[in-house]
């Protein structure tokens, strides 16, 4: 489950209290990090992909119910990796390259190496609030 950052989380307090209606951001992206990108941890997205464009998670993510959101289909990074990296956190962006930090969560650790294929698969992306 994510761990929303702090600016993540005043900002859906401002909005449920009404003293601020955030401006929509269409697109989220998510990417990969080595290390905790909420402290010293490196985005790796061009070691493995040779770009630095995230991967668009929005039309992968079903509709909230219960309080949880999952993806619905698979979100490949690379079928075939051009460099080698580690591989144990993800995190959300409000932009493809640059922008926010919004939220990020530390996963299996998984090491990439020149060929592999990289993708959180189905159903094994999710978000919730309790």
């Amino acid at each position: 489950m994510a761990d929303f950052v702090a600016s993540t989380r005043n900002t859906m307090l401002d909005w449920l209290t009404g003293l601020t209606t955030p401006a929509a951001v269409a697109t989220r992206y998510i990417t990969v990090f080595n290390g905790d990108p909420q402290g010293a941890g490196s985005e790796v997205i061009n070691t493995i992909t040779g770009s630095a464009n995230r991967q668009d998670m929005t039309t992968a993510m079903a509709a909230a119910a219960a309080g949880s959101a999952a993806s619905d289909t698979d979100i490949t990074f690379t079928n075939s990796a051009v460099g080698a990296a580690t591989v144990d956190y993800v995190a959300v962006y409000s932009a493809i390259t640059g922008g926010t930090l919004l939220a990020s969560t530390q996963v299996t650790s998984k090491s990439v190496s020149v060929g592999d294929s990289l993708k959180i698969l189905s159903g094994q992306l999710t978000f919730a609030i309790t």
